[in-house]
């Protein structure tokens, strides 16, 4: 019995050794590349390979090692859920600042079922710009669609634009320039401008400022040649094309140009003709090639993402959805925009990159756009612009202009945006028609410019002379 007792206590004292042992165990936390949220993960199968380069009529051109994405860029977590970036209040959205803007205005606009070319920031900044000679609920309205509280703070914003956005080196170009375009005067009555609205738009847009009288010739030719000359030429503008009204009261213009080249240039000798399937059918274009090695790829849900770096602007980021994905089911909101650009799961591959070379210029009327953004009272005779000018007036048609060129060398992109302000008082007056036919006896009289009789008489038979 005594021998039992100690083989039962020696056993229990092994228990006991053996329990604080694997307490003293660290735990680890196995790590896991599976991310647990649907949306923006893809599907395990749908990862693709790196894709193999032709063994035949091709030979690779250098691997150039790359990182596409900024490496202070880490992958995002998307274990954890995505919290959107917009504030919003039933289908009511809240802009903040410019960013929010861009992603809004993209959104309304590209379709993705044609080709598109929008500047956002050139919108922003002539918006900002009829903004600054806004009051009372016209002011916070376009405020609100711009992102700011006041005008101090879309001051500041628009001043930060213009000083950091500026490039002039060999290779890269980044150029904005503003202008503002008076009425000298509408129906036979002088416009005056408030000195402190020219004063804002010379400090802080660094505009120009030209007194025109539109519904001329002269007027259309002078502003046409203005886009012109700053969009380098890439957007030719007729004056045919700019059908000034004489209640037009003030034009305000934006232009931006763009040229740069990659930071690795695509040999032209790569580029080769290749299909490639648009909506309406296959065609051929051609195909600008490179191998980069070691590369950053961010995956979505039904997308991929690879940013391609300039020399001093910064970078393009292409977006190829899935096969059997259309582009229309990825854009439509905001919020997709955003993902598409700023979010997804990061993967490292070395990448066959094939880029199709192309160039098209667009042309958009964005009135519609903008009021169905918010601007409701900027468009009608109820706007407030009263810090412009001392003649009522309001938002009479919004256009951008743009041209965008991608080939072996770079990105060459230009666009111009033209807000037109229409005063609301110039109603001219329908008068009854009188025909002054002089088909019997009439009296006449020849006068200097300070009113001397030079010459009088009275005509009874305008043939007794001949």
């Amino acid at each position: 019995m005594k021998r039992l007792l100690c083989m039962i206590l020696a056993g229990l004292m092994l228990l006991t050794a053996a329990a604080c042992t694997v307490d003293q165990i660290p735990h680890v936390e196995v790590p896991t590349d599976a991310p647990s949220d649907p949306i923006d993960a893809p599907e395990a199968e749908a990862t693709p390979e790196p894709e193999t380069p032709d063994e035949e009529g091709f030979e690779e051109p250098p691997i150039i090692p790359i990182t596409p994405f900024p490496l202070d860029n880490p992958p995002i977590d998307l274990t954890d859920p995505i919290q959107p970036i917009y504030e919003t209040e039933g289908t009511e959205m809240t802009v903040n600042g410019y960013a929010d803007f861009a992603n809004l205005l993209s959104a309304s606009i590209l379709s993705g079922s044609k080709n598109q070319n929008l500047s956002p920031i050139s919108v922003y900044l002539a918006l900002a710009m009829v903004a600054e000679g806004a009051n009372g609920d016209t002011q916070a309205e376009l405020l609100k669609l711009l992102g700011c509280k006041d005008l101090k703070e879309l001051n500041g914003v628009c001043g930060g634009m213009l000083e950091t956005l500026s490039v002039d080196a060999e290779r890269s170009t980044l150029d904005i320039h503003n202008s503002l375009w008076m009425a000298e005067s509408i129906g036979g009555q002088a416009v005056a401008f408030r000195p402190e609205y020219l004063g804002t738009l010379a400090e802080t847009y660094r505009s120009e400022a030209n007194v025109v009288q539109f519904g001329t010739e002269s007027a259309a030719k002078q502003i046409a040649d203005w886009i012109n000359k700053h969009t380098r030429g890439k957007i030719n503008v007729s004056p045919n094309a700019l059908n000034f009204d004489p209640s037009t009261l003030a034009v305000l213009i934006n232009t931006i140009y763009l040229k740069d080249g990659w930071s690795e240039t695509f040999d032209p000798a790569a580029t080769e003709p290749d299909t490639f399937h648009a909506y309406t059918g296959d065609v051929t274009a051609s195909f600008m090639r490179r191998f980069d090695k070691n590369s950053t790829v961010r995956f979505g849900d039904g997308w991929m993402a690879y940013r391609v770096w300039l020399n001093s602007v910064g970078y393009v980021t292409f977006v190829l959805p899935d096969e059997g994905v259309s582009l229309d089911k990825l854009l439509g909101t905001p919020d997709a925009i955003d993902k598409l650009l700023h979010r997804g799961v990061d993967k490292k591959y070395d990448v066959s990159l094939r880029i199709p070379k192309f160039k098209f210029q667009d042309k958009m009327e964005l009135t519609e756009v903008l009021s169905a953004l918010g601007l409701q009272l900027s468009f009608t005779p109820a706007a407030d612009f009263s810090g412009m000018s001392d003649a009522p007036c309001c938002i009479d048609s919004v256009i951008q202009e743009s041209y965008i060129g991608v080939d072996e060398n770079g990105v060459e992109a230009a666009a111009y945006t033209m807000v037109q302000m229409r005063t609301t008082a110039f109603n001219p007056v329908q008068l009854e028609k009188l025909d002054f036919h002089l088909t019997r006896p009439f009296f006449y009289a020849i006068e200097s410019f300070d009113g001397q009789v030079l010459f009088i008489g009275t005509v009874t038979n305008p043939s007794a002379g001949e």
